[in-house]
C-alpha cells in the first residue's frame, strides 16, 4: 500500500526534524494518518505488522536507514548514537524532575501535571528544561498558577522569562482547566506534542478525559488512541492533606476574591511583557487557558516537514500548516 509507505516515511521525516530515530512500536504509535497524504480512506485496523514489512522493504532498497532497531532517513546514521546519549541524559533528568515535582501535588486546585516536549520522548540534551502542561480546577486557574509558581520558586526550579537556557528547571508554559480541556489550536505539530504527554500525576480520570476531549488528534495521528491512560494519584498522605486543607480554605468568597486579584495581577504582567506581542508564536490568557509560546518552534518544524516531503516526491492532500501563530 503506497499510502502506508508514504505515511511511514512522512513520520520519519517529522521526527528527523528533532534528530530522533524511531523503533517499530514508536512508528506505529506516532504514525501520521495516511489520510493526510492520500484521498483514500485509511481504515487499516491494527497495522504494526504491515509497518514492519514496509520498513524492511524500505531499508532493503536504501530509502531509509536502519541500525539496532532504530529507523531513520538516509545518511542520518549518526542519530542512532545521539539517541542513546540523549536517553541516558533523560534518565538522570527524570530523577530530578520527579524528586521536585512530587511537591507540586500540594498546590491547591492543581489536577494534573503532564510533561511535554523533549522530556516526554526522552530526547534531551544537558541544557534541556522541563516543559509542562498543567491542568487546574475550573474557576481557580490563576490561584493555581500563583501557588504553582510559588512552590517552584521556593525550590529554585522555576524558569523565568529572563533565562534563555535553564537546565532542569520547570517551564510552565501551558495551563488549561478541567472544565474545558479541548485544545483549540490544531496542527500536526500540536497533535504530535499532545499525543506524547507523560503524566507526573493526574487524578479524577483527567488524563483519559483530556484525550476524549481532544479527539481531533486522530486527524493527524493514525493510532492516537492511547492505551496507557492510567491514573497517577497523589501518593503522599501529608501532601494530600495539605492540598485538601488549602482547597477547603480557598473554596470560599475569600477564594473568589483572591482569584480575581491574582487574575488582574497576572493579566497586567502579561500585557506589559513585550514578548506577548512578538510574531511567530502565541500567547493566550483567559479564564480557561494560559499559553506562553511567544517564540514557537512550530512554524519552522512544519515548513521543514513540507519541504522535505516535496523533495522526496511525497504529495500531500493539503500542505500542513501551523496552528495559527501570530504573524
Amino acid at each position: 500500500m503506497r499510502y502506508l509507505r508514504d505515511s511511514i516515511i512522512a513520520t520519519l521525516v517529522y521526527y528527523d526534524i528533532f534528530d530522533f530515530p524511531l523503533t517499530v512500536p514508536e512508528i506505529n504509535k506516532y504514525l501520521i494518518n495516511p489520510e493526510r497524504l492520500s484521498s483514500l480512506r485509511s481504515d487499516l485496523g491494527a497495522i504494526q505488522a504491515q509497518i514492519r514489512e514496509n520498513l524492511d522493504d524500505l531499508a532493503s532498497t536504501g530509502d531509509i536507514g536502519f541500525k539496532d532497531g532504530f529507523y531513520f532517513l538516509p545518511d542520518r546514521d549518526a542519530l542512532y548514537k545521539l539517541r542513546i546519549e540523549r536517553e541516558a541524559i533523560a534518565v538522570k533528568k527524570w530523577k530530578k524532575l520527579l524528586k521536585t515535582a512530587k511537591w507540586f501535588q500540594a498546590v491547591p486546585f492543581l489536577r494534573a501535571v503532564l510533561v511535554s516536549g523533549s522530556m516526554a520522548i526522552n530526547n534531551t540534551d544537558e541544557d534541556s528544561d522541563f516543559d509542562v502542561l498543567a491542568i487546574a480546577k475550573s474557576g481557580r486557574l490563576y490561584t493555581c498558577r500563583m501557588f504553582l509558581s510559588l512552590v517552584a520558586s521556593l525550590f529554585g526550579v522555576r524558569r523565568t522569562r529572563y533565562e534563555k537556557i535553564a537546565p532542569d528547571k520547570f517551564c510552565f508554559n501551558h495551563y488549561i482547566t478541567d472544565g474545558k480541556m479541548n485544545i483549540r489550536h490544531e496542527s500536526l505539530f500540536n497533535a504530535q506534542t499532545y499525543a506524547n504527554l507523560k503524566p507526573v500525576f493526574a487524578r479524577d480520570g483527567i488524563f483519559g478525559r483530556f484525550y476524549a476531549e481532544n479527539i481531533w488528534l486522530e486527524k493527524y495521528i493514525y493510532n492516537s488512541l492511547r492505551s496507557d491512560l492510567k491514573e497517577v494519584p497523589r501518593s503522599d498522605l501529608v501532601i494530600n492533606f495539605i492540598t485538601k486543607f488549602l482547597e477547603f480554605i480557598l473554596n470560599s468568597k475569600t477564594g473568589d476574591w483572591l482569584e480575581k486579584c491574582f487574575k488582574a495581577y497576572q493579566h497586567k504582567r502579561i500585557k506589559n511583557n513585550p514578548a506577548t506581542y512578538e510574531s511567530g508564536g502565541r500567547v493566550v490568557f483567559n479564564d480557561n487557558e494560559l499559553e506562553f509560546h511567544p517564540r514557537s518552534f512550530e512554524a519552522f518544524a512544519i515548513n521543514k516537514y513540507n519541504k522535505k516531503l516535496k523533495q522526496l516526491g511525497i504529495v500531500q492532500r493539503v500542505e500542513e500548516k501551523d496552528s495559527g501563530l501570530t504573524v
